[in-house]
């Protein structure tokens, strides 16, 4: 399993509490102004809305850490602020008379606006959030949704909206429901009540259910764009340079909850590292391997030995693609050592050293092993292949 695996598009959850921030800084979902990269995605939903056509469920598919979960927050919003206007009966359905009449151009509302500040705080009486909890005892959120937080949606969903209009059901990391946590809102969706949406946000949308599938509208969100992926990091990291930002964005694949994690644990000095040590092949530098070994097998440096696994993932599977495709590598991998690499090793080898390198990693950590033997092995793999 990858570092990012357990890395949402909750950026920094522990940040829930603070006021909405301003554009100009990386915030957890519920409080971002804006949703860089996916205006395709925001002009379809408005479509929905002005047609009168929105689904009362929706699945937000794609690649975690993209800013799906910022959408289904500013979609609320949006719903909540212009849902049911002046003059409206409030009771005419999910496909009757309850939308906006006032057309917009997308799904921003002013963050002044007292709406913006109830669904930032978690304060919006017509707002349910369920996502994975925290695990006081291991100090990390737990892998899956559970199946008493889910239950909770019925209820809320059948209730009166307090502000009469919309009831909104946001499930983040949805995909990790197990089959009785998916079964569980079944009902729910066979049935809808008037003026109630729900919203999944899935990564992986082959987890989902076939019968979920199949009640819910599914909204497919593109990774972003290398120049909205930089755009974004550079809010938090505006001094990276752009060769930094090419390589996390590489490793990251365009994720920006990804890449944050990369940064935050070392995974640029990680990438520094293993470069400067492949510019030794085929003769490594193996005192300098030993040095590194020591350094990241030590108390505390878990972060930074997972970072080294998945920058020497990233690597390998980088080289393995440029072989089969017959492309060049991404950029922050062009150079001269790994054209070497790529001129020495044949397509066969790469795959042999890409399955054996995970299964390394994975013996090492499922086995307990030495830690040193994570880095010393991964080097090793090379000369034998050669």
């Amino acid at each position: 399993m990858s570092m990012f695996d357990d890395f949402d598009d909750d950026l920094i959850d522990e940040l829930e509490g603070e006021p909405a921030a301003t554009a100009n800084h990386l915030v957890p979902p519920r409080q971002m102004t804006d949703c860089i990269g996916h205006s395709a995605v925001e002009e379809k939903l408005l479509g929905l809305i002005d047609s009168g056509k929105m689904p009362h469920a929706l699945i937000f598919s794609g690649q975690n850490g993209i800013g799906k979960a910022t959408l289904a927050f500013r979609l609320a919003r949006y719903l909540f602020k212009h849902g049911v206007e002046s003059g409206q009966s409030g009771d005419g359905g999910l496909f009757g008379d309850d939308l906006p009449k006032e057309t917009h151009d997308n799904l921003s509302i002013d963050p002044a606006d007292p709406v913006f500040s109830q669904v930032a705080s978690g304060g919006h009486a017509d707002l349910l959030v369920i996502e994975r909890l925290f695990d006081e005892k291991k100090n990390r959120y737990k892998g899956s949704v559970e199946v008493d937080e889910v239950r909770k949606i019925t209820p809320f969903m059948r209730k009166t909206a307090s502000q009469g209009g919309w009831r909104i059901v946001i499930v983040d990391d949805a995909d990790t429901m197990n089959r009785n946590a998916q079964n569980a809102i079944l009902k729910i969706l066979e049935e809808p009540p008037a003026n109630a949406l729900l919203v999944l946000v899935c990564h992986r949308l082959g987890t989902m259910i076939p019968t979920i599938r199949s009640r819910c509208r599914v909204i497919d969100f593109q990774p972003l764009s290398a120049d909205d992926f930089g755009t974004l990091i550079k809010r938090d990291h505006g001094n990276l340079p752009q060769s930094d930002i090419d390589a996390v964005y590489a490793i990251a694949g365009g994720s920006v909850g990804r890449a944050l994690q990369i940064i935050e644990e070392g995974g640029l000095e990680a990438v520094s590292k293993v470069m400067g040590l492949l510019h030794s092949w085929p003769e490594w530098q193996w005192s300098q391997i030993h040095v590194l070994a020591d350094g990241m097998s030590r108390p505390g440096q878990e972060n930074s030995l997972q970072a080294f696994q998945d920058v020497m993932l990233w690597v390998v599977e980088s080289l393995l693609r440029a072989q089969a495709r017959g492309i060049a590598p991404p950029r922050a991998l062009d150079n001269e050592v790994t054209q070497k690499l790529l001129a020495h090793f044949s397509l066969h080898d790469w795959i042999e050293i890409a399955s054996q390198l995970k299964e390394h990693f994975d013996t090492v950590q499922h086995a307990n092993l030495d830690k040193r033997h994570a880095v010393l092995g991964a080097f090793s793999l090379f000369k034998e292949a050669a």
